[in-house]
């Protein structure tokens, strides 16, 4: 299996139960074998006989612990008994993956209402109840992990799927608040990409008709370098998350990210961090001449030049599919703490300020270097993430050395302009 090639130990799960919805087959089952495989006693919680049984068999085959409950997650009873048989045969839970989703590739007009309502009932209602019926036992115990699917957001003919989609990432980011950061729970919504599973091809099948392309086209414009990942390494990404949960304690993550907390690349393989290691930062000229900068003149110089990659952020995300410019807009934000338009806008205020410096008071210059000092933090987090997406190494090398260009511009940038506010306070 793919987590072989972590350096993790096979009982990094041991007596731990986990319940996984939807595990019949895809994501979930893929899921469930590898935390099976890490040691964990897995719940398959799924609707479909047939495909749940085959699950747990496959699991116990391979020296796992399985056992399968029939579960209508939409179903309050159902979760009822499901939560029982857990108590009963194994215990208290200690992590939840809300996987088991419906889909509809219809347009808003062409759904009838129980369409929509059963994608919400067993996407979003289903999450609820889930919750609901296993967080207080790990609440009791201050141990858990919870976890929804999240998706993009905004596309044609998929609108409830991807409505409950986004009510599953606030379902998760609400209840981390909730909890907070004291009680040994750890919630957080995890994105799968575009992972090669039966229901994935099946809805891609829908759709491209619908998109006037054919499947083949379909896939390559939407998944990022024009290939589906499979879902044992989606799977393998996700127990990677669970690992290292507290670190995505109210946050979105997604499967490289996961790979790369493994020391994985994005092909499932152990990272070469020498060679992906990110250029160190350079000195500025003043710096390097031994000479006391003029730290106005720097800072604007600095500005434009950050405008400069903000615009080529702009850029970027613009070129990506649309199944994945929401989500790294959405992630630039959440990490920049603006989007990346209004950073353009930001950018462009400050350098008019700093072309008349008098204009410029300590406190616009305090909240500003505090908006870069996140920037900062977010390439650092990108330069990361590279390391987990990008699977040629000599374009993981030209990635790295461009966010560490980035990340220096911004470092920069953030002292010029704290030399700046306390010349102006001493002077």
């Amino acid at each position: 299996m793919v987590i072989d090639n972590a350096q993790i130990s096979r009982t990094a799960l041991r007596d731990k139960v986990v319940i996984v919805t939807g595990a019949g087959q895809g994501i979930g089952r893929e899921a469930a074998r590898v935390l099976a495989h890490l040691g964990a006693e897995v719940v398959i919680a799924e609707i479909n006989d047939a495909t749940g049984q085959e699950t747990e068999r496959l699991i116990r085959a391979e020296g796992g612990r399985a056992l399968f409950v029939k579960t209508d997650v939409a179903d309050s009873a159902s979760v009822d008994r499901l939560h029982r048989q857990v108590r009963e045969a194994l215990g208290p839970a200690h992590i939840l993956v809300n996987n088991a989703e419906a889909f509809v590739a219809k347009s808003i007009l062409e759904h009838s209402v129980e369409e929509w309502d059963r994608v919400f009932a067993v996407n979003l209602r289903g999450a609820f109840l889930l919750v609901k019926a296993f967080l207080p036992e790990m609440l009791e115990q201050h141990e858990g992990v919870i976890l929804t699917m999240e998706s993009g957001e905004g596309m044609p003919y998929i609108a409830a799927y991807l409505a409950s989609k986004v009510g599953l990432r606030s379902l998760a980011l609400s209840l981390a608040a909730e909890i907070g950061e004291q009680n040994g729970v750890s919630v957080f919504c995890f994105g799968p990409g575009m992972v090669e599973t039966p229901g994935g091809m099946n809805a891609f099948r829908q759709l491209a008709p619908q998109y006037g392309v054919s499947v083949e086209d379909f896939i390559k414009q939407s998944a990022p370098g024009g290939h589906l990942i499979s879902a044992e390494l989606c799977a393998t990404g996700l127990a990677g998350t669970i690992l290292h949960a507290k670190e995505f304690h109210g946050q979105e993550a997604y499967y490289a990210l996961g790979l790369a907390k493994l020391g994985l690349n994005a092909n499932g393989e152990p990272m070469n961090l020498e060679a992906s290691a990110a250029t160190p930062e350079a000195p500025t000229p003043a710096d390097e001449a031994g000479e006391a900068p003029d730290w106005p003149r720097e800072a604007l110089a600095l500005n434009r030049k950050l405008e400069e990659i903000v615009r080529a952020n702009i850029k970027e995300y613009d070129e990506l599919s649309m199944f994945q410019r929401p989500i790294v807009k959405r992630m630039f934000q959440q990490g920049t703490g603006l989007k990346v338009e209004d950073w353009l806008a930001s950018a462009q205020d400050m350098s008019r300020r700093l072309e008349s410096a008098t204009s410029v008071e300590p406190s616009d210059l305090n909240t500003y270097i505090a908006q870069l000092k996140r920037m900062a933090d977010f390439i650092t987090k990108q330069e990361s993430d590279a390391r987990g997406w990008i699977r040629d190494p000599q374009q993981l090398r030209i990635a790295l050395e461009a966010l560490s260009e980035r990340k220096a511009t911004a470092q920069k940038l953030s002292r010029a302009l704290s030399e700046m506010c306390g010349a102006s306070q001493h002077g």
